[in-house]
């Protein structure tokens, strides 16, 4: 979800933030409730790209052993940006972004197993939606 949402989340997510350095500029925070694992991710282009872009992620585990795995040239996206937020999110147009996802959605021969990486997306989706 949204890092403006995290306080929806366990107080995992509270014990974890404080392990992390202040200064680390994540816009999702992602809990895995199985090993209590908080991940904290980057995402400088949230609010403004349709499919933004996973940038550095540092996931704190349930002792507090950190984890960091640097941004990539080929980033993995994020589709539906939509469910990370309410309704009432002011960051983007949440409407437009629930019609993007229903206009990709319709498109025939989609390859799921692919969509996540930017390249793939930009060369093979993205020219079928505009």
């Amino acid at each position: 979800m949204h890092r403006s949402y995290e306080y929806l989340l366990p107080n995992a997510i509270a014990a974890a933030k404080i392990l992390i350095p202040k200064d680390f500029g994540y816009a999702v925070v992602k809990y895995q409730i199985a090993d209590e694992t908080v991940s904290f991710i980057c995402s400088a282009d949230f609010d403004t790209a349709d499919e933004p872009a996973i940038g550095e992620v540092l996931t704190v585990k349930v002792n507090g052993k950190i984890s960091t795995r640097k941004a990539s040239a080929d980033p993995w996206i994020y589709h539906h940006k939509w469910l990370f937020v309410l309704d009432d999110y002011p960051g983007f147009d949440v409407t437009e972004s629930k019609t993007r996802s229903q206009q990709w959605l319709a498109l025939p021969e989609i390859d799921f197993r692919r969509i996540g990486k930017k390249s793939f997306w930009e060369s093979n989706v993205l020219p079928r939606i505009n």
